[in-house]
């Protein structure tokens, strides 16, 4: 026997709001997931660099005027060059990243060097960097990651 009333199929359009909801989530949804993946791009390029300084001011201060083979300068950004394109990263002059090395007066042990790098963020996606509906910039990724260390030589 067949019940009247009862139907078996829904109406149309009774089942296209999954569909809307979706096309209206999905868009927030995507935004949310390239933000943590610039953030952690961002995060990742911040400490590399910390790392590659401390590295290089490590190089300087075993690399004294008491060693063996005294570093200047200019072996030190050799070393952090090295070590940035062992990472694939843009050593320095190219892509625009820059490496400072100071000592303080000079590489005897009691004096202290500084490496400082400084690295352009680039995001993966152009106008990450701006707020949407603004001109105002995020502070941090707007301007190049900078890495810094400082040691004192010790004897």
């Amino acid at each position: 026997m067949m019940r009247f009333g009862l139907r078996r199929f829904p109406r149309l359009g009774e089942g296209g709001h999954v569909a809307v909801e979706y096309a209206l989530c999905l868009p927030f949804l995507l935004g949310l997931i390239y933000g943590i993946v610039e953030i952690s791009h961002f995060a990742y390029l911040r400490t590399t660099m910390e790392n590659v300084a401390h590295d290089a001011v490590r190089y300087a201060s075993v690399h004294s005027a008491q060693s063996g083979t005294p570093a200047i300068s200019s072996d030190i950004t050799t070393f952090t060059n090295n070590e940035l394109s062992s990472l694939g990263l843009n050593p320095s002059g190219t892509g625009g990243t820059t490496v400072t090395v100071t000592y303080n007066p000079d590489n005897n042990p009691g004096s202290t060097v500084n490496v400082q790098i400084s690295y352009p963020f680039v995001p993966f996606m152009t106008g990450f960097d701006r707020i949407p509906g603004s001109s105002a910039t995020f502070t941090n990724l707007a301007g190049p990651i900078v890495g810094m260390a400082q040691l004192t030589i010790s004897p």
